[in-house]
């Protein structure tokens, strides 16, 4: 209420401080109000604070709170007349700058009838009886508590959370042996084990750890987390069961009984753990009704329960229930100096310590209220601070009626007021929903919790808020988003009574109705509900639809949005809905509105007239072909998400200059579409991509889009049209738009594509900030840019230029400083006409290079000197007849190049010279493709690559060697040889003496008949294809103790497998396309059938006509 109350003081201060002229009476009318504001501020976090136990607090507070949500409505709703009052004017259509502000909505003095003046009155009238009353309840004035910036915090502090998990050792192995154990009690195949304990105490924690225990995970074929709290719905259940065991595969039925017998066809035979995370049901009958098609399970299936009611757990026929107790002083301990102090470390501060461990002391073994309170005091430094936790009265209290732990009413109490307000509103929200930040914020932004600050974006400032929160255990982070454990959503709740309402689980009393600002409804049921729950709610400000809501109608009721006119905030996020009403623009104050996924088909045009719209969203709209022309009236819009095509479509859409987003621009020569339009958009941030540049018809027309006033555009793409036909004067024309196209020195990211011109402008070379270029399809540039003296660049792509024949010192610049001195990165492509890339830089540039690759360009056959910095090397359809050299000064060492590959290289016929004959001692992989001219292998074969883990040759038919000594290096672990008969045999020769090698696979070797040496006794995986002339396989093959994969396809020769068997260890077999071994091996009656029928895995198939002797057997 404090920031609430804020916020609404600076927006009257700023009202009647305007330095337009004001009628008399409204100023002073203002100056009296903002004077009343002022006094009450300084009591509301006293009232706030006494709340808890003081009736006559909170039902002043109450009030106080209706009085300041109809002041902001009088504000917000009269500043919605000023700018639809601008917009209907003369220019609305050009150069639009109007945005909603409250420091100059007074603007036109005719708004400012006798009437309003009364409403100021009357609300002044209401503040003055509260302020009256502040002396009598006895409302101190404070300061300090929760006033505390929200700082930068530890970066570690956070990460901590989902990882640190301390004491629960000994549980964990009592409940996994409990699961691991087949003891079931009420059903042949069905236990249920409950696990009983207070809010906070870290059952779901626990629960986690036993569920992602491997011992678990190899017991149990299915494994099933359902999170249930409050609303036990059998249907709902049923439904989420057997979408689990699906894998997400969504379930559209809603009939119970075929619900149930698809469930328990899924689940027949086979044995499943199933987790029902938060159980609060004590309605046996809807436990029994959810519970019969669970006992198809196979015998030893079990179901956890989670539940602070040990009742639960009774009625639904579970074995004796885990009490979890809280954890010991000495735990509870550990776990809170691990977000209390960075890192964990508290011996640099111990008087901190001290009072550390006297806080541990009060909170009584509950690690949600320990890591809270942990995360709330490492944002504090000071000892008075922690004092003041220790001292505070709370930390003595039981847990209220509503189980609302003492702790966490204390973190709240010490947030600053802006988070309170933000973590309240989230109890609008269901336990156990997954929410996402940055929808999260954009709705805190609609409702007014964030407010800019300087040149933060109110977005920057949502993402802080919810960071802290975060930090503090507030949220917790899940695999889809964000949670709140189920404590600190009741502590929401009971923050939020009356304001935040949950209509799928209403307030008893209807007269709740008239004060709820904050309505959700969830569920998925068709024959709930209609629109007709939310009416009476008038004040409502938010209005969500959640999980996939139904109603019984796909339209929504005409007058509906009439008795909503203080709404913010309305998500409509469903599949049925498919119109939506004209009375939409009625909601003006509205900011946030999201159809998306809906079956909506146009919208009306009336949505033009939500002037405070911030955020639009359309996603999944299918239906949705166009957008209407009233979109342009949205001038505060900041975010619109739709699919590319109906952005692109908007005309004018330069008016929304205060879009932060706008992915793509195509430009046409129509009026509302021209470059020009993206004028005033300086807003706009993260990529762009315009396209269709040719359409541009001047360089004055190119300068109108001043791309160098958008500081916060970090990616940019300049793309023209790759089909039209190209003449002197639109190589001209690319070349004068691209040059008035110049971007802000702090872009980050340029692609430049199908440029026509014959040289790119000088501003390409001055981005001193950019990290990644990548140019393609510029056919007619005939000289490189010079980007060698770029500071920060990082990648270089370069592709498609056949006008490129050499490249010289232009490219890497001349100057005293090295060439690319950040580059790490640089890959040529489709550059067919490239012979020569050379440098007087040779060898001294490129110093952090750790990657090139040559592409598509057999003209090339020259490189400067390579750094020895490379990591990563790849020449592929390349000229060279010899590999270049990398740079090595002082030695022939090559200390970095770890991956080398060689592929379509038609004229390299040895690696004599070059690259491979320098020491490449970190080189892992190796591989050579289709060289058909190669003939000669390095000097001293690959042996002397000591580091070589991988090497792979394929069809290079004409290498061989004259070497007696070896060619492989003894640590290589993975081979693989294809169409390279001479080859071959030397290879194999030498398996015996590769002591760590583990797959191995040889394809279209012809001159392999038999193979010279035994297999290595580490070899895992053995795969030989297409050896049309192999007549057995290795000899001493049983001895292979480590072979656990083994596939022969099209060796027919083979006439039958090692008389003394295959090695026990082998788990899977594949024979494919091998007549002799497909006859000897078929099952029972094959005479090698006893030498194979060990292995879990076959799969054989002798490509005959006769199927049933095809082999598929997957033992368990």
């Amino acid at each position: 209420m404090s920031a609430f109350v804020q916020v609404l003081f600076e927006k009257v201060v700023a009202a009647a401080s305007s330095e337009l002229k004001l009628p008399q009476d409204i100023a002073e009318e203002l100056q009296t109000l903002s004077s009343s504001l002022a006094t009450i501020q300084a009591h509301v976090e006293d009232a706030e604070e006494r709340q808890l136990n003081d009736k006559v607090a909170r039902n002043w507070l109450s009030r106080l709170k209706d009085v300041a949500y109809e002041m902001d409505d009088l504000l917000d709703e009269h500043a919605g007349k000023v700018l639809q009052s601008k917009l209907a004017g003369p220019s609305n259509y050009h150069h639009l700058k109007v945005r909603i502000c409250f420091c100059c909505f007074w603007l036109n003095n005719g708004l400012f009838n006798s009437g309003i003046v009364k409403q100021i009155r009357q609300i002044e009238g209401k503040m003055d009886r509260l302020i009256k009353e502040r002396h009598i309840i006895g409302l101190n004035m404070i300061s300090g508590i929760g006033k505390e910036d929200i700082r930068e915090r530890p970066k570690t502090s956070s990460l901590i959370d989902d990882s640190s998990v301390f004491g629960r050792g000994e549980d964990k192995e009592v409940i996994v042996n409990m699961l691991l154990t087949t003891n079931n009690s009420n059903h042949s195949n069905l236990s249920i084990l409950p696990i009983v304990g207070m809010g906070g105490v870290g059952k779901t924690t626990l629960t986690q750890l036993v569920y992602n225990d491997v011992r678990v995970k190899n017991h149990f074929q299915l494994r099933m987390w359902l999170c249930v709290s409050e609303s036990f719905d059998e249907a709902k259940l049923t439904k989420e069961t057997i979408e689990s065991v699906a894998s997400g595969i969504p379930c559209d039925t809603i009939n119970m009984n075929l619900l149930q017998e698809d469930l328990s066809n899924k689940l027949k035979g086979k044995r499943f753990l199933l987790v029902l995370d938060d159980v609060w049901n004590e309605d046996p009958d809807k436990w029994e009704r959810y519970q019969c098609a669970l006992v198809a399970g196979d015998k030893g299936s079990k179901i956890v329960v989670t539940t602070r009611n040990e009742n639960v757990g009774k009625l639904m026929g579970g074995v004796t229930p885990y009490y979890l107790k809280q954890l010991s002083y000495d735990d509870c301990w550990h776990l809170f100096r691990s977000y209390a102090f960075i890192d964990g470390d508290s011996s640099a501060h111990p008087n901190l310590e001290m009072i550390g461990k006297k806080i541990v002391h009060k909170l009584k073994g509950l690690p949600l209220a320990t890591k809270t309170l942990g995360s709330l005091l490492c944002a504090k430094d000071n000892e008075d601070d922690w004092k003041n936790i220790l001292d505070s009265d709370i930390l003595e209290l039981p847990s209220d009626k509503n189980n609302i732990l003492p702790a966490l009413r204390l973190s709240y109490n010490h947030l600053p007021p802006t988070l309170k307000r933000c973590f309240a509103f989230c109890s609008v929200f269901h336990k156990d929903y997954v929410f996402e930040k940055d929808i999260l914020v954009q709705i805190w932004m609609a409702l007014g919790y964030i407010q800019p600050q300087g040149r933060r974006r109110m977005e920057e400032i949502g993402s802080s808020y919810f960071d802290e929160l975060l930090s503090r255990s507030f949220f917790q982070q899940h695999k889809d988003g964000y949670v709140m454990h189920g404590a600190m959503h009741d502590l929401a709740h009971s923050v939020s009574i009356n304001e935040c309402i949950r209509l799928d689980n209403p307030p008893n009393s209807s007269n709740m109705a008239k004060n709820a600002r904050h309505l959700s409804f969830s569920c998925d049921n068709r024959s709930q509900t209609t629109f007709e729950a939310f009416r009476g709610f008038n004040k409502a400000r938010t209005l969500l639809l959640l999980n996939g809501y139904k109603s019984k109608t796909s339209s929504i009721p005409s007058d509906l949005f009439l008795k909503f006119r203080y709404l913010r905030v309305l998500d409509l996020n469903r599949r049925d809905i498919t119109e939506l009403p004209e009375s939409v623009g009625k909601l003006k104050m509205l900011r946030y509105l999201n159809l998306s996924g809906t079956g909506v088909r146009k919208l009306p045009s009336t949505i033009g007239r939500l002037y405070s719209l911030q955020t639009l969203k359309l996603q999944n709209c299918l239906e949705l072909d166009h957008l209407p022309k009233s979109m342009t009236n949205l001038v505060n819009l900041r975010s619109l998400e739709a699919r590319t095509e109906l952005i692109t479509g908007i005309a004018r859409i330069g008016n929304l200059t205060c879009l932060q987003k706008l992915e793509k621009f195509v430009v046409r020569k129509d009026k509302g579409y021209k470059i020009s339009e993206l004028k005033a958009m300086n807003k706009i941030r993260g990529h762009i991509c315009i396209e269709d540049l040719e359409c541009v018809s001047s360089a004055e027309e190119a300068g109108e889009a001043l791309l160098s006033e958008k500081a916060h555009i970090s990616i940019l793409d300049l793309i023209w049209s790759n089909s039209r036909d190209l003449t002197p004067e639109k190589a001209n024309q690319d070349i004068e738009a691209l040059s008035h196209l110049r971007p802000h020195d702090d872009l980050k990211k340029l692609t430049v594509k199908a440029f026509a011109g014959f040289q790119f402008p000088y501003w390409i070379d001055s981005l001193s900030h950019l990290q990644t270029i990548h140019l393609s399809d510029c056919t007619h540039c005939s000289t490189m840019p010079a980007l060698g003296q770029l500071p920060l660049l990082k990648s270089i792509i370069i592709g498609g230029f056949p006008a490129i024949i050499q490249i010289g010192d232009e490219f890497s610049g001349t100057s005293e400083v090295k060439g690319f001195p950040s580059l790490k990165e640089l890959i040529f492509e489709d550059m067919p006409n490239l012979k020569r890339w050379t440098s007087t830089q040779d060898g001294q540039f490129l110093p952090l290079l750790r990657e090139l690759q040559v592409l598509d360009s057999l003209k090339i056959i020259e490189l400067p000197l390579l750094p020895s910095t490379l990591v990563e090397l790849k020449f592929s359809e390349a000229g060279f007849s010899i590999l270049p050299d990398v740079h090595a000064p002082s030695s022939q060492i090559v200390p970095s190049l770890a991956r080398l590959e060689i592929h379509k290289c038609p004229n390299l016929t040895s690696l004599k010279q070059g690259l491979l004959s320098q020491q490449l001692l970190a080189l892992q992989q190796l591989t050579i493709t289709k060289c058909p001219e190669l003939i000669h292998p390095p000097p001293e074969g690959f042996r002397a690559l000591t580091a070589l883990q991988s090497l792979h040759i394929y069809n290079c038919p004409r290498l061989a060697t004259a070497q007696q000594c070896g060619l492989l290096p003894h640590m290589i672990e993975d081979i693989h040889i294809k169409s390279c008969s001479n080859i071959i045999n030397h290879i194999l020769e030498e398996l015996n003496e590769l002591s760590v090698l583990k797959n191995l696979v040889i394809a279209d070797c012809i001159g392999l008949n038999t193979f010279p040496a035994k297999l290595p006794a580490t070899l895992q995986n053995l795969e030989i294809f297409d050896c049309s002339n192999l007549t057995s396989l290795p000899a001493g093959l049983e001895e292979a103790s480590c072979l656990t994969t083994m596939t022969i396809i099209n060796c027919a020769l083979i006439k039958c497998l090692p008389a003394h068997g295959l090695p026990l260890s082998l788990k899977e077999l594949y024979i494919k396309e091998c007549p002799f071994l497909a006859e000897r091996c078929q099952e029972n009656s094959g005479e090698d059938w006893p030498i194979i029928s060990h292995i879990a895995i076959i799969e054989i198939d002798d490509n005959s006509s006769m199927p049933d002797r095809s082999i598929r057997r997957r033992l368990r």
